[in-house]
């Protein structure tokens, strides 16, 4: 069975320790999921190291802003679509856990501690079970044999905020200045931070589907990530990289763990 083990070589103390072994004092992010040979992976992995940034691909091809929030408002939000931003994406889980999450993207990765990463803004998403039921009617006249699960209510929020958003728009001009500050400032910070970070999933789905993003428990940061050597906590890849890592960057005295 697969796993992933830890080379005792230089060892590093954190901070601090959790007490919760279901969560992890690090975030890991790993690279070359669309690749498709091991010797691609690592030239990627390499790649990032020498250069020190984890980049955050834009989802315009205009420009080269620090950050950029594209919404599609005829786009159901429950899809997981309705959003595409720049951000890098690391997972909450503990080394002794990560074989099925390695399974589904790659052997090859870095992480770093919450500390360095809540200092860039890193923040976790809120996961939405879609197949689920609201406890509560959100929207009236609605009933039980309508709002069938959260997809649906939180589509029709999504209509009716889009609604919400046209007709402010279009009244602006017979709004107070201060009124449509207020409701821009409002717009933007649902978007950014709340609505853009809402993932649905399927809670019925097995751990090793695809399409099972709960258990990745996802942090995002929304810029590019810029660091040091001495800065990562941990490097991952499977075993018989190792000498080649270590040639390749012989100034880095982190932890290497093996992801075989």
């Amino acid at each position: 069975m697969g796993g992933i083990h830890e080379n005792p070589r230089n060892r590093r103390k954190v901070k601090s320790m959790s007490l919760q072994r279901y969560v992890s004092p690090d975030l890991t992010h790993f690279v070359g999921r669309g690749l498709r040979t091991q010797r691609e992976q690592y030239a990627l992995l390499r790649a990032v190291l020498e250069e020190g940034r984890l980049r955050a691909r834009s989802p315009t091809r205009v420009g080269r802003a620090a950050y950029a929030l594209e919404m599609r408002p005829n786009v159901r939000l429950s899809g997981n679509r309705a959003f595409r931003g720049s951000y890098v994406c690391f997972c909450d889980i503990p080394p002794g856990d990560l074989d099925v999450h390695m399974r589904k993207y790659s052997r090859f990765g870095l992480a770093f501690t919450k500390d360095f990463l809540l200092e860039l803004g890193a923040s976790p998403v809120m996961y939405v079970p879609g197949r689920g039921r609201p406890a509560l009617l959100p929207f009236h006249p609605y009933a039980r044999g309508i709002v069938s699960s959260n997809n649906v209510a939180f589509d029709e929020f999504w209509r009716r905020y889009q609604r919400l958003r046209s007709r402010i728009d279009d009244a602006a001009h017979d709004l107070p200045d201060e009124m449509n500050r207020l409701f821009h400032d409002v717009r933007k910070f649902l978007d950014i931070y709340l609505l853009s970070h809402l993932k649905f999933f399927d809670p019925y789905l097995h751990d090793q589907d695809n399409h099972n993003y709960y258990m990745e428990r996802e942090w995002r940061v929304m810029r590019e990530v810029k660091f040091r050597l001495r800065e990562i906590r941990r490097v991952i890849l499977p075993e018989e990289y190792a000498a080649r890592f270590r040639r390749d960057f012989p100034k880095y005295d982190g932890e290497v763990v093996f992801a075989d």
